[in-house]
């Protein structure tokens, strides 16, 4: 990652993003469950869960220097989807991609993985 991405303030993810750790993933698991994971994850982190909202398919969540959003939405066909966005004050503080990634990788680790943006995994 370099600097100008460093520097950034706010991070999402997306299917198609060009930084493929910034890709959603799709888990086979229901909605449910992957709340209860990333309360989990998140609280592993150090950070806060402020408010879980499963109707709108929102987890909101806060850690030092950064507030962040979980969406996680069921798309059909055993596959639910984890977007993250992450935000924080300033220009200096928590690396962003480092938070997305850890999510990921503790969720990854968790649950099985079926895909990465458009990318099926066998």
């Amino acid at each position: 990652m370099g600097l100008k991405e460093r520097l950034q303030k706010q991070l999402e993810t997306s299917d198609t993003h060009k930084n493929e750790k910034l890709r959603t993933h799709y888990y086979a698991a229901t909605a449910e469950m992957l709340f209860t994971g990333l309360e989990t994850v998140i609280t592993r982190q150090e950070g806060t869960v402020k408010r879980i909202d499963q109707g709108r398919g929102e987890l909101a969540f806060s850690a030092s220097g950064l507030d962040g959003l979980a969406t996680v939405i069921m798309v059909g066909s055993g596959r639910t989807a984890v977007d993250l966005f992450l935000h924080r004050d300033g220009l200096l503080g928590p690396d962003l991609e480092k938070w997305i990634d850890a999510i990921y990788q503790e969720l990854d680790a968790t649950y099985r993985l079926k895909m990465i943006g458009t990318r099926e995994i066998t």
